[in-house]
């Protein structure tokens, strides 16, 4: 900023310069606004850092939260001593406990996921020994069962589990059939598994299989039973025309039958290629139809009558029904 001499002090006067001074500007005008520097923090005092000293801040106003963050910050101070780490332990191990017997409640001890391994390994098993049965003849089926006892078992323990499976269970179907009888009459269950006929009727029932699983079971081969000659009234054949030798099987049913017994035979439907064929062939065996039902869509059902003996050595034609054979998985 400049000021300058009036005249009236002379042409010759100079100029003087003075530096300017700070003022405020109240007017709220545009210039330079003085930038505030900012204060150095003190370092702090002993007395300070412990709160004892004149600048310690002063305590908060209490509020209706006080107990509950009290209480917090005492559960933060707690130290872990020995009998808090043993309580927790033990309340870990219970809840894990509990867990667990809720998730095997359903399935009778086992997890969820050792219930469906058991289940793939017992179907697995049940679906060899089956393709066996079917691809061999009873002599050796026989063998198989005595040379592997618990084989016998896995089958048929796979066998209930595949029963539940199905729409209805043909041997309940010839079990009614089997009640309308006399009960005066002897009955011969051929391939009886685990003798569900026997305990379900009045009736007089030689239970026969490869293996006996109770004292009232014949372990035989079918082919060959202990039976006497024309000694049953009915022969009953529920899903037990497996193997290979099946001629053996009827032959048998034409020895140990007595004249007009009755033969019930249940079996799945994909195994025949002709109902037609089947009948007739068995016409050859002394066998004559008297009723059958083929509506099903699982399983057929036939009756027929002994009408004359063949003799075990009979020239009959070569008679087959189709394996039942699981696909590879």
């Amino acid at each position: 900023m400049k000021f300058f001499v009036p005249s009236s002090f002379g042409k010759n006067a100079d100029a003087v310069k003075f530096k300017p001074t700070a003022q405020n500007d109240t007017s709220g005008s545009s210039g330079k606004v003085k930038k505030n520097k900012k204060k150095k923090n003190k370092p702090k005092t002993k007395n300070e850092i412990q709160g004892k000293g004149p600048l310690a801040p002063p305590m908060p106003m209490e509020s209706d939260d006080d107990e509950t963050m009290t209480a917090k910050l005492q559960q933060k101070q707690l130290k872990a001593t020995p009998a808090l780490v043993e309580a927790a332990k033990e309340s870990l191990i219970e809840d894990a406990e509990e867990k667990q017997s809720t998730s095997a409640g359903a399935t009778g001890g086992l997890t969820a996921f050792e219930a469906k391994l058991k289940e793939q390994l017992m179907g697995g098993r049940f679906r060899f020994l089956n393709e066996q049965l079917y691809t061999m003849n009873s002599k050796k089926a026989e063998q198989l069962f005595k040379s592997d006892p618990e084989a016998f078992k896995a089958y048929h323990d796979g066998y209930r589990h595949q029963v539940e499976k199905w729409p209805l269970n043909p041997l309940n179907r010839i079990i009614k059939m089997v009640k309308k009888l006399p009960k005066s009459l002897e009955i011969g269950d051929f391939g009886c598994g685990e003798g569900m006929l026997a305990k379900s009727v009045p009736h007089k029932v030689y239970s026969m299989d490869l293996v006996s699983c109770r004292d009232d079971i014949i372990s035989c081969d079918m082919a060959n039973t202990p039976l006497n000659t024309h000694a049953l009234d009915v022969a009953v054949y529920c899903l037990s025309l497996m193997g290979t030798n099946l001629k053996d099987y009827l032959l048998e049913a034409n020895r140990v039958l007595k004249m007009d017994g009755l033969m019930f035979v249940a079996e799945i439907q994909s195994r025949f290629d002709n109902v037609k064929d089947f009948v007739r062939k068995l016409d050859s065996f002394g066998f004559q139809l008297i009723n059958q039902d083929v509506g099903q869509k699982v399983f057929y059902f036939f009756q027929f009558k002994k009408v004359r003996n063949v003799g075990k050595v009979a020239n009959v034609p070569a008679l087959q029904l189709k394996p039942c054979l699981y696909r590879k998985r």
